[in-house]
């Protein structure tokens, strides 16, 4: 998981300077925090970066199924809370 974060704050960092991106590796944590079930709003963001990067249906489908699990943790929270 390191090395998604490390291109999380190097993606962030590209936005502020225009510094190059591992998409690929951004691609594959994003796959490993879907197993794992730790995907939040911001990945979404990201998600969609990568697959617009990218540009492969994997890329497209991984950002539709990260978007799905970040609504449903949305949803599990807001029934939490009630």
């Amino acid at each position: 998981m390191s090395k998604y974060n490390e291109q999380v704050e190097a993606l962030q960092a590209q936005q502020a300077k225009g510094k190059g991106t591992n998409f690929r590796a951004l691609e594959y944590g994003l796959k490993q925090k879907l197993q794992d079930g730790t995907i939040q709003q911001q990945d979404v963001a990201i998600a969609l970066q990568v697959a617009s990067a990218i540009g492969s249906l994997s890329s497209r489908v991984l950002y539709a199924n990260v978007k799905r699990a970040a609504q449903q943790s949305v949803e599990q929270t807001e029934k939490v809370g009630r």
